[in-house]
């Protein structure tokens, strides 16, 4: 009787396997960020007896998370129980410019919407609504401390964001920019800082934006920053803007809502105004990137939404009376800029 031959143990792939389906790594990553493990080694390595001291830590597990974090050069141990940044964990201080810290401190209930995955590749509803049993913005309706920690991770990465759509137009030539479900202000207030002469209005939720005004003094812009409380699903959006920026916003909802949110835009411009769109897309499904993969997936999860190609971005501006001007790819996302048909 003939067998059938096992095939060999690849153990390379197998290796790869358990690193790439690792769900410790970022649970590892967000409690040392929770510690500010970073921050307490911004002037140089410290030992690990020191290192739990200034953190309040149980000396023997931060050094067995360190050193496994280690294994993925994200901080290093320099010599023996002595523990130091690598480039990666630099970018966890909350001093860093471009610190990716408050990346990795999202609310529990959106890293737990993970769980209901399985349900969304079965049926395309968001994950969220079915392990939670409302939908994620709904609960942060319901819950203000996890909408404010979510709006904390969504400016997690403004300060590269900026980079990217200031590289990718001429923002001096807008007198006010209106920004349309921009959260706490982060964004808007790094944007007015870098052009005294521009004024800024930030739209959103009642909830989302009570802190703005302490966001736009820190950035010594609150005398330019106007604050309107509202919803771009449902209320008006606030007229004199020369350029509307929707961030990482439109991949949230469906194509009659995000086509209603432009719309209600569209309304309040003046015919010489612009909208600037600004969220992982691609060109095609052909040569979509890694960041925009990850982001179609991680809307799918949260919201059943996902990132657009830019044919479907044009049907979407087509149908909200609006034209595309340019779409200019930056590292981070695609800037798409359009003006009234």
């Amino acid at each position: 009787m003939l067998t059938r031959r096992r095939p060999g143990i690849d153990v390379p792939a197998i290796l790869r396997l358990m690193e790439v389906g690792d769900y410790l790594l970022p649970y590892t990553i967000r409690a040392v960020c929770l510690l500010r493990v970073a921050d307490r080694l911004a002037d140089g390595p410290l030992p690990a007896a020191e290192l739990a001291r200034v953190c309040a830590a149980h000396e023997p597990s931060l050094t067995k998370a360190l050193r496994y974090l280690a294994t993925r050069d994200l901080f290093a141990e320099v010599t023996p129980g002595e523990f130091g940044l690598t480039p990666m964990a630099d970018l966890l201080r909350t001093d860093h410019p471009y610190s990716a810290r408050d990346i990795f401190l999202s609310p529990v209930v959106c890293t737990r919407a993970m769980e209901g995955l399985d349900h969304t590749l079965r049926t395309g509803e968001g994950a969220f609504d079915a392990v939670h049993g409302v939908g994620m913005w709904d609960h942060f309706g319901q819950h203000p401390g996890d909408g404010e920690a979510f709006d904390k991770v969504m400016s997690g990465v403004t300060g590269m964001e900026l980079m990217a759509i200031l590289r990718a137009s001429d923002w001096s030539r807008f007198g006010t920019v209106v920004d349309v479900g921009g959260g706490n202000g982060r964004f808007l207030g790094d944007l007015l800082a870098r052009f005294p002469r521009m004024r800024g209005v930030l739209f959103d939720l009642p909830g989302v934006v009570a802190n703005a005004p302490e966001t736009f003094a820190a950035a010594g812009v609150a005398d330019r920053a106007r604050v309107v409380p509202g919803s771009f699903l449902t209320d008006d959006i606030p007229t004199g803007g020369d350029a509307y920026v929707l961030k990482r916003i439109l991949y949230s909802w469906s194509d009659e809502e995000a086509t209603g949110v432009l719309r209600r835009i569209r309304t309040a411009m003046s015919p010489q105004g612009r909208v600037f769109i600004l969220e992982a897309g691609r060109q095609s499904e052909a040569d979509s990137t890694p960041l925009a993969r990850r982001m179609d997936m991680l809307m799918l999860t949260l919201s059943a939404g996902g990132a657009r190609s830019l044919d479907e971005q044009r049907a979407l501006l087509a149908g909200a009376g609006l034209e595309l001007v340019e779409a200019t790819p930056t590292p981070m996302f695609p800037v798409i800029e359009a003006r009234p048909a």
